[in-house]
C-alpha cells in the first residue's frame, strides 16, 4: 500500500514539475530598450533561457548583446501566467522584472548592485508575451 502511495505521489510530481522544466526558451519581440542585470539592452528580438541547466538563472541573448540574470522563485497561486517577461516602467526607463513560464511558478528577477537612483514612484508593470 505505501508503494502505491509513494508511485501515485511520484507521478502526480512528476506531472506538475515536468512541463515547467520542459519549458525553459522563451521568443519574444520587445519594442523598447531595457535594464537586465545592471546592462541596458536595445529593443529587438530576444531569447531567454534557462542558464547552465538552473531555474534560477537565465540567459536573454539578442541579436548583438546579451546577459545573465539571476532569479528567485516566486508563485502566484490564483493566476496562471502565460509565458511572459515583466518589466517596472519607472521615469521612461524599462527594468526587467518577472520571468514567467506558462504556470503558477515565476521567477523575480534580482537587481544589481549598482546603486539605483529612484525617478519615480508609482512606477507600472508592462508584461511582453513569448511568441507562440
Amino acid at each position: 500500500m505505501k508503494l502505491c502511495k509513494f508511485s501515485l505521489f511520484f507521478a502526480l510530481f512528476a506531472a506538475v514539475c515536468l512541463p515547467v522544466a520542459a519549458q525553459t526558451r522563451l521568443e519574444l519581440n520587445i519594442p523598447f530598450n531595457f535594464v537586465a542585470a545592471g546592462k541596458s539592452l536595445p529593443a529587438g528580438h530576444y531569447s531567454v533561457s534557462t542558464g547552465m541547466g538552473e531555474r534560477r538563472s537565465w540567459f536573454i541573448s539578442g541579436d548583438h548583446t546579451s546577459v545573465l540574470v539571476l532569479a528567485l522563485s516566486m508563485h502566484s497561486p490564483e493566476t496562471t501566467h502565460r509565458p511572459s517577461l515583466v518589466f517596472l516602467q519607472a521615469g521612461g526607463t524599462y527594468s526587467l522584472a518577472q520571468i514567467w513560464d506558462g504556470t503558477h511558478a515565476g521567477l523575480e528577477v534580482l537587481k544589481s548592485n549598482v546603486k539605483q537612483t529612484l525617478v519615480s514612484e508609482g512606477g507600472k508593470y508592462v508584461e511582453i508575451a513569448a511568441a507562440e
